[in-house]
């Protein structure tokens, strides 16, 4: 699973005006020239009145006052000259409100405000039993703890039986008479399992190298915890 991030911040448009013998203001984009034709607007003043400013935006055109309008992923509204985002707009052209966070086919879009400026994030998740996960969260199914990363869902550990504690994958811990086993096999795969340490016969346990008879027949437990019959 890939993970994209989209990071856009929004940029103040300042107004760059002109007074030319009180009869007419001239409006740029944000970083352009006022001899840019292409990025400017002329707006004549009557009886020395200044109308509703419409904001000029680059590569987005003009836009007059009260008109709303969309560029990349940010939906503005022009308010007296000043373009202000009023909403993020995602790749699918789902719209997350301000402060919003929206989740919708394994992706979370996030439309921040900080101070001045609006952010929209977009962020890929990990889904499992019905339940969306972000990258880094890390949570538990069944017998394994498991964490959302960047490529998808990584079994990071095992958690020991009738416990909330955990072994990380490929570590082993002997707990009374059993030793607890996170065994990393390969391709991604991970398996827990719980051995007893020495042998069993007949619900009666045997220490690693312990000799006893049982019913007139004579054994030993072996280290991988199968009995050895040494006779009568």
């Amino acid at each position: 699973m890939l993970r994209s991030v989209l990071l856009f911040l929004l940029a103040t448009f300042v107004q760059s005006m002109v007074d030319h013998e009180e009869s007419e203001i001239i409006l740029t984009a944000h970083g352009y020239s006022m001899d840019d034709v292409e990025n400017r607007v002329v707006i004549p003043i009557q009886d020395g009145r200044i109308p509703p400013l419409p904001c000029v935006m680059a590569n987005a055109g003009t836009h007059q006052h009260g008109e709303t309008f969309t560029k990349n992923n940010f939906h503005y509204q022009c308010k007296n000259g000043t373009a202000e985002v009023v909403a993020c707009i995602a790749d699918d052209q789902s719209v997350i409100q301000l402060g919003r966070t929206f989740v919708r086919n394994g992706m979370k879009h996030k439309c921040n405000v900080v101070g001045d400026s609006v952010t929209y994030e977009q962020e890929a998740m990990c889904f499992d039993n019905g339940i969306h996960y972000s990258i880094g969260d890390t949570f538990r199914n069944g017998s394994f703890r498991l964490t959302c990363g960047q490529n998808g869902i990584i079994i990071e550990g095992c958690y020991l039986q009738n416990s909330g504690e955990y072994l990380m994958a490929g570590e082993s811990r002997i707990v009374g008479r059993q030793r607890h086993e996170c065994e990393v096999l390969g391709d991604g795969r991970v398996r827990y399992q719980v051995k007893v340490i020495g042998c069993m016969r007949e619900g009666q346990h045997y220490n690693i190298a312990q000799v006893f008879t049982d019913k007139h027949v004579r054994y030993q437990c072996m280290n991988d915890g199968s009995l050895d019959v040494l006779g009568e």
